[in-house]
């Protein structure tokens, strides 16, 4: 019989919740099946979950079978030559009561049994690498860890720590970024992860039933943990005013650990520093060992200044380490190549006191994502596969707000794209209440500018357009139902049949859940001036539970905006670590990634694409190198020498790589036209050069051979033709690689023997009765491609593949007896995987030059790049591909290098960057 209580959404969801938490822990070191599951869930149910209905048993099966099945693999690490394991010898000496509650807690949050096994294996991997607090000294590390954007790289070094201060790191030093907001947004986290108390509350500590309010996660399964010291709260950093208030002396014998955790800004950063004066030193250092963990290292940390001037952040991290005889320095961050290009061996000398720069000298880790992460490839698909259902195109804002506008930029409506993704969002919020998700945090992101003028002017027309959504549903919703007409509830029926008849709920139950859902959504804007408000009335930055946030460059360091559903993003920013920073949208969508859409362009999702690709190269690398044994500054010098490093980091922060002549190896290199020339006269003159080279290869060799896909291929021809090609070919000016003519000199002048000859393909489309045609003397079937329209009107290859190159192109020039080879054995170290492009270089017979004569199709272009293509519609576009054979990760190999001169106004083209302070979004 049904209790009393059971009337009550709140008691079934807490049963719910009880339910799941008592059955998966029971489960989470089982092989289970799913009727084992049903029966346990049927046993603890009389005791646990009397009230739950069996629609709600059900939906807790649902949810267990997907937790239980996330799992993630343990992740790689290369370290210093000299690097002396120690964990394994003490760790069953050591108490782990930190870590244990910290695993616990996780577990009673619903985390997946199988994640925290693993995360068990890798954290101990990591702090392992860190360093054995109780080595005397001197010594001090530096290392990096890499994760995905909004993964869980959090959770990742709060676990870390407690497993750290349980090995007896007694100070620990957590950089959280450089913003206020996401300073105390972290804050919270370590007070429920670490500290185990609410540092918001101002409780004395002599309170006793006050005192109990306050504690919070881990303090609540484990009082003891609340005996650490936080030196910083929710609403306050170490400012000079707390540090003079603070007397507090540490120690190493001290039982218990100190935090702070602050932000990346001088003033506190100076701070602290004249705080570890006052600590007692031996040989003017202190003789405690210093864990120091920089989240979003790439920002703010990485020295953009000259080496005898760095910027001040950069300096005073380095001067913060200094102060200590024993330091353990770890980077956190989802995009590395920064980090990786400092320079290893630069340093500084101040007041007599050499202070080393921030390379990861001693140890680079990746960690892997679970497999209920959605990132790049799950939101914009793959190079075969584009995701199509949940990207939509800006095909409306540069009239409104164009992509290069000023700070007085005035906007006096927003576009009808923006207004449709506003009522998507306040649908979905619907649709999630009847989910059961009431209780949920949601949001939606804008992100279309970083001026401040602009947001605020932004942030009134967004929130007059939601008021007026608010207003018909609360006045009119229920005469909708009688068949009153409304303009307003017609927009947003009309915006759930396009969007989400297929999410489950009907029309009629979402028209009923609108009114109370869309209520309670509020509008705010994130940029200086809300962070400036925040320090000075000392707030606290809680985000509301359903908020559509406006905001720029400080909305895209490190926020998490929780229950993300809906994005909205036109940005026009080169600079690959910044861009994945803005993607707020990766991350966790248990549950409702069925519902998340996000407008962007076209172009900039297929950069996301490369992006992504590249970062997995850099994961694969760091897997080749283990087994090769090679160290982080092997590492370094292989990233150096990426051309890919050209454009992957701001400019300021590559200043090695980009500023002065910059020397890359294209060896085991994808080098392709991703950008191709719109103009008519370049597109023709192309198509010449294409022809005259089949010709001339046709006058020197004859008919051509074929390759395993029965594309013409013509092998051994002199470098000279091939160069002679290349000097002849225009590349668009945003294409960074063929910049200027290094390539076409490479090419011409290399004496390597290896590179003296080469294969050159006329890559194939779909071949049918009438597709054949004769190109210069060679029978080619030319492959179609769907064309779209980039930021600086270039042409970008979109559709089946985000690249030039189909993603077997390359592997299918092998011989037959090769590609199987390398395909079984791939299959046999990755299951289920496909070989990358990266595998295929060092089986290459000789360099390749592959030639695309395509046919655009720009059918699905919208209106605004028409008129920009109409003069090209019926022309043969020329990209090509070139791909140098050998190993990309030994760094020793000098035969495949290039140098390039990389120019001021080069620069400028391939950089749009933020140029303003680190707390300041309006220049």
């Amino acid at each position: 019989m049904t209790s009393h209580a059971a009337t009550d959404p709140s008691v079934i969801r807490s049963q719910m919740e009880k339910l799941e938490t008592v059955v998966s822990a029971l489960l989470s070191d089982d092989t289970y099946s799913e009727s084992h599951l049903h029966d346990q869930l049927e046993n603890f149910r009389p005791v646990v979950a009397p009230d739950v209905s069996d629609n709600d048993i059900t939906a807790v099966h649902r949810r267990l079978v997907s937790k239980l099945s996330i799992d993630v693999e343990i992740g790689v690490g290369i370290t210093d030559k000299d690097f002396k394991p120690w964990l394994a010898t003490k760790k069953h000496h050591i108490e782990w009561t930190r870590w244990l509650t910290y695993k616990q807690w996780l577990r009673n949050n619903n985390r997946s049994p199988r994640v925290l096994e693993k995360m068990e294996e890798f954290t101990d991997e990591i702090l392992d690498y860190v360093g054995d607090p109780t080595l005397l000294g001197p010594w001090d590390r530096k290392g990096l860890i890499i994760g995905d954007v909004q993964s869980g790289k959090t959770q990742t070094y709060l676990g870390l720590l407690n497993k750290a201060a349980d090995a007896g790191y007694r100070l620990v030093v957590l950089l959280a970024g450089n913003t206020e907001s996401l300073r105390q947004q972290t804050q919270i986290r370590v007070d429920e992860g670490f500290l185990g108390k609410d540092s918001s509350r101002n409780v004395s500590r002599s309170g006793t039933g006050t005192a109990a309010d306050r504690f919070v996660g881990v303090g609540r399964l484990n009082k003891q943990l609340t005996y650490a010291t936080g030196m910083t709260t929710v609403v306050q950093d170490f400012l000079q005013a707390s540090k003079d208030a603070t007397s507090i002396s540490v120690s190493e014998e001290s039982p218990n650990p100190f935090i702070f955790v602050v932000k990346k800004n001088v003033h506190v950063l100076k701070a602290l520093i004249d705080w570890t004066n006052d600590q007692p030193k031996s040989h003017g250092r202190i003789d405690l060992p210093l864990l120091l963990v920089d989240d979003e290292s790439d920002y703010g940390s990485v020295n953009t200044g000259k080496e005898d001037d760095p910027t001040k952040t950069n300096f005073l991290i380095r001067k913060l380490l200094g102060k200590f005889s024993r330091n353990s320095y770890v980077a956190i961050t989802a995009t590395p190549f920064a980090n990786i290009l400092i320079d290893h061996e630069a340093e500084t000398v101040k007041d007599g006191e050499v202070h080393p720069d921030l390379f990861p000298k001693d140890f680079v880790y990746g960690l892997e994502a679970p497999t209920n992460y959605v990132g790049a490839d799950k939101v914009f698909g793959t190079e075969d596969d584009i995701n199509e259902v949940s990207v939509i195109d800006l095909h409306d804002v540069e009239p409104l707000l164009p992509l290069k506008h000023k700070q007085y930029h005035a906007i006096h409506a927003i576009p009808d794209s923006l207004k449709t993704a506003i009522r998507v969002y306040v649908v979905a919020n619907a649709i999630r209440d009847l989910r059961g998700h009431e209780d949920k945090r949601r949001s939606m992101l804008i992100n279309v500018s970083r001026f401040k003028r602009v947001q605020m002017h932004l942030h009134d027309l967004v929130k007059h357009e939601l008021d007026n959504i608010k207003n018909a549903l609360e006045a009119h919703a229920i005469l909708y139902t009688e068949g009153v007409e409304n303009h307003i509830i017609d927009g947003l029926k009309s915006t759930f049949e396009t969007f989400y008849s297929a999410a489950g709920p009907t029309w009629s139950e979402v028209l009923a859940a609108l009114p109370s859902s869309a209520n309670e959504i509020t509008v705010r804007t994130f940029n200086s001036d809300t962070e400036k408000l925040l320090k000075e009335q000392q707030q606290s930055a809680e985000m509301p539970k359903r908020v559509i946030a406006i905001g720029g460059d400080v909305l895209s360091r490190g926020l998490t905006l929780e229950g993300l559903m809906v994005s909205y993003y036109y940005r026009n920013v080169r600079a690959a670590d910044t861009m994945m920073q803005m993607a707020r949208w990766f991350g966790y969508r248990d549950e409702y990634e069925d519902l998340c859409r996000i407008w962007i362009d076209p172009g900039v999702a297929a950069d996301y694409r490369f992006i992504a690709d590249a970062v997995a190269e850099l994961r694969s690398d760091l897997k080749l190198m283990q087994r090769q044994s090679l160290t982080p500054l092997d590492f370094g010098l292989s990233i150096r020498m990426h051309p890919g490093a050209l454009l992957i980091t701001a400019k300021n922060k590559s200043k090695s790589a980009a500023v002065e002549p910059k020397v890359i190896s294209l060896i085991g290199r994808r080098i392709e036209t991703s950008r191709l020339d719109p103009r008519k006269t370049t597109i023709k003159e192309n198509r010449d050069a294409a022809i005259a080279l089949a010709e001339a290869l046709v006058g020197t060799f004859g008919r051509p051979g074929q390759t395993q896909r029965g594309y013409p291929r013509f092998t051994d021809v002199p470098q000279s033709l091939v160069a002679a090609f290349l000097d002849e070919y225009t590349a668009h000016r945003m294409d960074e690689l063929f910049y200027g003519n290094a390539i076409s000199k490479f090419v011409k002048n290399n004496k390597t023997a290896k590179f003296s000859k080469w294969d050159v393909v006329f890559v194939n489309g779909t071949k049918t009765a009438d597709s054949e045609e004769t190109f210069g003397g060679v029978k080619i079937h030319p492959p179609t491609r769907t064309m779209t329209v980039g930021a600086a009107d270039e042409l970008l290859v979109s559709g089946k593949s985000s690249r030039l190159a189909g993603s077997d192109d390359l592997r299918k020039i092998l011989d037959t007896a090769t590609d199987d080879s390398l395909t079984e054995g791939f299959k046999q170290e990755y299951p289920g995987k496909q070989v990358p492009e990266s595998a295929i270089y060092e089986h290459l017979p000789r360099p390749t030059l592959l030639v695309y004569v395509l046919v655009p199709n720009f059918k699905e272009l919208p209106e605004k790049d028409r008129k920009k293509v109409a003069n090209i519609e019926q022309e043969q576009i020329v990209g090509i591909k070139l791909a140098f054979p050998g190993n990309r990760l030994d760094v020793n190999n000098r035969d495949g290098d290039v140098r390039y001169l990389i120019n001021t106004v080069a620069q400028q083209q391939w950089f749009v960057e933020y140029s303003g302070t680190d707390e300041d979004d309006d220049v």
